[in-house]
């Protein structure tokens, strides 16, 4: 007879694409740092009635499901892949938004006559004739962009123009000394997923580990390996104020189809140390 064990901890959680995936059994995601992780197998049963007794003569086994909850403490774009059925795109050349930068506008340095601002990543604005908007903050109004690539002799009070050889955004006049609120995209290298209409979730094996001290001093482990799953539910990034942000994910079993009929494993092991 198997040894019993206490689990005292969450261990380890990771994922991979299945050998028939046309990316290749590689490994998708590792959660290392699991706030919980839930396993639940479970059997619906039907009562089967006969004659005229008041309890069930047998039962009918409609279904079997197991499913798995993960939550992880770090955020990771590989677990959004899981959900969504995207791939991770690495180190790419792209954009991130600067939003509500609030800097005063000064007198014009580059442009005479006007008012002027510098946004702080002026040098590495994306497409410089691109989405900028510029608010005025006591105001709370927003100004009209003009477009070309010359400044214009007058700008009336409700415009601005983008200077891209200075790097300056140029107001009028009257708003010198006022404080502007300003959003616009920068260039960065970034990793990033698209969210595509028409993308679901690819099956992944998983397997969970976890080695546990027990009040002898020996180690016990519990392994749990399921050979096809796929993402369901809802996977938050949910952002609070004074709150560390957790992600879950939570997988379905799926028949695996093998000859052996085998879905997974759980199997309990002893060990020398925690591994």
């Amino acid at each position: 007879m198997a040894k019993k064990m206490i689990i005292k901890g969450v261990g380890t959680f990771m994922a991979k694409r299945l050998p028939t995936d046309p990316l290749g059994a590689v490994e998708v995601i590792t959660l290392g740092t699991l706030q919980d992780l839930k396993i639940d197998l479970n059997v619906e049963l039907e009562d089967i009635f006969g004659g005229d007794g008041l309890f069930a003569i047998d039962v009918l086994v409609k279904s079997k499901s197991i499913e798995v909850s993960a939550t992880d403490a770090k955020f990771d774009l590989d677990a959004i892949q899981l959900m969504m059925g995207s791939t991770v795109q690495e180190q790419v050349d792209s954009f991130v938004w600067v939003l509500n930068e609030l800097e005063s506008a000064s007198a014009g340095t580059h442009n005479n006559g006007f008012a002027e601002v510098a946004p702080k990543f002026a040098s590495t604005i994306f497409e410089k004739d691109g989405e900028l908007a510029v608010r005025l903050k006591d105001a709370n109004k927003l100004l009209k962009k003009l477009p070309g690539s010359a400044v214009p002799a007058t700008i009336r009070p409700d415009e601005f123009y983008f200077d891209n050889t200075n790097g300056v955004i140029v107001l009028n006049v009257v708003h010198e000394g006022k404080d502007i609120v300003m959003n616009y995209k920068r260039e960065e290298v970034v990793d990033m997923v698209d969210l595509l209409v028409d993308e679901v979730p690819f099956p992944i094996s998983v397997v969970h580990h976890g080695t546990f001290q027990q009040k002898d001093g020996t180690f016990a482990g519990v392994e749990t390996e399921l050979y096809m799953c796929r993402a369901k539910g809802t996977f938050s990034i949910n952002a609070q104020r004074a709150s560390a942000s957790a992600s879950q994910i939570t997988l379905q079993i799926l028949d695996p189809e093998r000859a052996d009929g085998k879905l997974g494993s759980i199997k309990r092991f002893s060990a020398t140390s925690r591994i």
